[in-house]
């Protein structure tokens, strides 16, 4: 049952959490200010967050007939009754409590900005699949899922780190919101074919086989076109440039979309994977970049 849970919580998706929290709280750091508790705090709320989001959609899914024993690879505790459809609901509503306790303490030390982002991450965390008008099933997953792992993130751990907004961290955020936004796109056009005879409205569905791929690309490519922009203007130290040492990685990500898009089932699966490897990597030299500065 231990393993059950564990799986259900998909914790190999929480560096989408953990990347821009990171990053914010470095951004931070970089700027002179920083406190290691605070850090600690606002990571933890950031994976139980993700992790309220992961069983509110694993269970949203379900009742909605998205998810079946062929579509839920990762998550396919309620397909196989291996977990209650209640039980999986009443986690993701404690994961959010568990984000919201640990926040309130962040809003008590920094005010309403906090509330407000917060109040945000848990709203749209559950209405990704659940609520009147769930806003995947509307094709805007990928579109919410940039602002709200990206922006949102990097800008509320800056916040919490200082205690104001800066446009920079805004800007920062982008190659990880262009990466993490990749990922769920990448699981939309894996599963393109259930979603539609589920009857979703997912963006790959929206766009089309062919156009759907080409945004996949141009997503993998804004992240390092958006970095090299930041770099060349001076906003960034120069040893945020370690990213760019992905390079070759993105060339075989780029390969393996034109052959999921030429009917490569192989890749097709793996789409999704290769995604959430790149935004890690991505995340942690980025991440690696700041502090070398601050270090040296």
């Amino acid at each position: 049952m231990i393993k059950t849970w564990f799986l259900a919580l998909r914790p190999w998706s929480f560096t989408a959490a953990v990347v821009p929290v990171t990053l914010g709280s470095v951004l931070a750091w970089h700027h002179g200010y920083g406190d290691f508790s605070l850090f600690v705090l606002t990571l933890i709320g950031g994976i139980l967050l993700q992790a309220g989001t992961n069983l509110i959609n694993t269970y949203g899914d379900y009742i909605a007939g998205v998810d079946t024993p062929e579509s839920a690879l990762t998550c396919p505790q309620l397909v196989k009754n291996q977990l209650k459809p209640h039980q999986m609901k009443m986690a993701g509503i404690g994961a959010f409590l568990g984000a919201a306790l640990f926040g309130s303490y962040l809003v008590y030390l920094r005010g309403w900005p906090i509330l407000l982002l917060g109040s945000i991450g848990i709203i749209f965390g559950y209405t990704y699949t659940l609520g009147p008008k769930p806003y995947k099933y509307a094709g805007l997953g990928s579109i919410m899922v940039f602002f709200l792992m990206g922006p949102l993130m990097v800008s509320g751990a800056y916040y919490v780190q200082t205690g104001f907004f800066d446009w920079l961290a805004f800007w920062v955020s982008l190659p990880i919101g262009f990466l993490v936004a990749g990922i769920l796109h990448a699981n939309d056009l894996r599963d393109v074919n259930f979603d539609y005879r589920a009857g979703i409205k997912t963006l790959a569905l929206i766009l089309g086989w062919d156009k759907g791929f080409l945004l996949h690309y141009l997503l993998n490519i804004g992240a390092f076109l958006s970095l090299l922009i930041l770099l060349g203007t001076n906003k960034l130290p120069f040893t945020a440039i370690l990213p760019l040492l992905l390079i070759p990685q993105l060339v075989s990500i780029i390969k393996k979309t034109r052959a999921s898009w030429q009917g490569n089932q192989e890749c097709l699966i793996m789409l999704e994977a290769n995604a959430a490897k790149l935004h890690m990597q991505f995340g942690l030299l980025f991440i690696g970049g700041f502090l070398l500065e601050f270090i040296f």
